[in-house]
């Protein structure tokens, strides 16, 4: 099992078993969704008033060169968080995350609902029969709801009504065949190799409680972080050791020339899968190659992009798919479409049949965005 670091959380009390039925905790949340929705004028008022106080104090820089940093700085933050959200309100961000996470629970409980109403028991005396079949029947129906409720509670609080038996702790990844990694301070399992990413939960018993993954744009946001190196990671000075012990072995080679491929290789080798997310970084402490730099117009150029498949995802992906398009993928195909040429060397790819099943997913999206559409493979 991976190893982990624990880090302690507010513990929070939920009482799952008030909200009563998955029907009812459903609806409320439709309902909390349309009431925020209803908030954006209100947002947009607060954003045109931050606008004007930073109009206010860049004027008065201008003209004597004196103004409260401090306040400007917390503006700035202010109305970059009131940007994200209006994007996302605008984008149905919240709805599409919701049934990303919930939608397969919820057909399967209404699929169960309206079977249980055309086999509805017509006799009341059938039913009290030993041994009915009826009996049987709606108990296992019963018992099907209780666990679609446990499940959706799982998902959208974290939190089981049941406790959890502590089976299927390791995940691994079905894209690359290798367990993912659990770090903890981020709730989530990630694989080493693409960068999928499960978000869980741990309880105060340290039980993981698992849900799907839906906070895709914060884990892109991180890749490009990781791509360029920015991201704060905590490598142990042995395993850097081991590493240029190993890069010592290359002789011949001029180090400056090695790349990812060859970083990888030699990570593989000492058994460190789990940090080939971090070879940019590793590429740039050890043997002082620069990370890729992505401006900032192109960085929110991706970030918009990533947004807008959010919608395409959902209308084609497989049946029966869970994980979303590999990242450094994603990232390859976006910088294609942006012609930043460049940039293409620095993701890894996946193994040609994985590649076609991706590219298989991005021309459906393509066609469905009127993107043009390159083959990968």
């Amino acid at each position: 099992m991976s190893n982990f670091r624990i880090k302690k959380t507010p513990k929070i009390q939920h009482n799952m078993k008030d909200s009563n039925t998955l029907e009812i905790k459903h609806r409320k949340k439709i309902e909390q969704m349309e009431t925020k929705k209803k908030s954006i004028d209100k947002l947009n008022q607060t954003l045109v008033k931050i606008n004007e106080d930073l109009f206010k104090i860049d004027k008065q820089r201008e003209q004597n060169g004196v103004f409260d940093l401090e306040k400007r700085a917390e503006l700035l933050n202010q109305k970059k968080k009131l940007e994200e959200d209006i994007n996302q309100m605008n984008n149905n961000m919240d709805e599409i995350n919701y049934y990303d996470l919930t939608g397969d629970l919820l057909s399967e409980y209404y699929t169960i609902r309206e079977t249980k109403q055309i086999t509805e028991i017509k006799n009341i005396l059938e039913y009290l029969k030993p041994n009915s079949n009826m009996k049987k029947q709606t108990n296992q129906i019963g018992n099907t709801k209780a666990d679609l409720f446990d499940k959706f509670c799982q998902r959208i609080d974290g939190v089981r009504v049941n406790k959890d038996d502590g089976t299927n702790r390791i995940k691994y990844c079905l894209e690359c065949d290798v367990e993912k990694t659990l770090v903890v301070e981020e709730s989530s399992y990630i694989c080493p190799g693409c960068g999928d990413m499960e978000f869980v939960i741990i309880d105060e018993d340290r039980q993981i409680k698992e849900y799907s993954p839906y906070k895709r744009i914060n884990h892109f946001k991180e890749w490009l972080n990781q791509l360029q190196a920015k991201e704060i990671t905590e490598i142990t000075p042995d395993i850097f050791e081991n590493i240029v012990s190993e890069l010592n072995k290359y002789k011949n080679s001029d180090l400056a020339t090695i790349g990812r491929d060859k970083m990888q290789d030699i990570l593989k080798k000492l058994g460190y899968n789990k940090l080939y997310e971090h070879i940019p970084f590793i590429l740039n402490k050890l043997v002082g190659v620069d990370p890729p730099k992505i401006d900032r117009e192109t960085e929110d150029k991706f970030i918009e992009m990533f947004t807008i498949i959010q919608e395409p995802w959902e209308q084609h992906k497989p049946k029966g798919r869970k994980n979303f398009l590999s990242y450094p993928y994603i990232l390859y195909k976006f910088s294609e479409l942006l012609e930043k040429d460049d940039l293409l060397c620095f993701f890894p790819m996946l193994q040609p049949q994985k590649l076609m099943e991706q590219d298989l997913i991005w021309q459906k999206f393509c066609k469905h965005l009127k993107w043009e559409y390159y083959p990968t493979v």
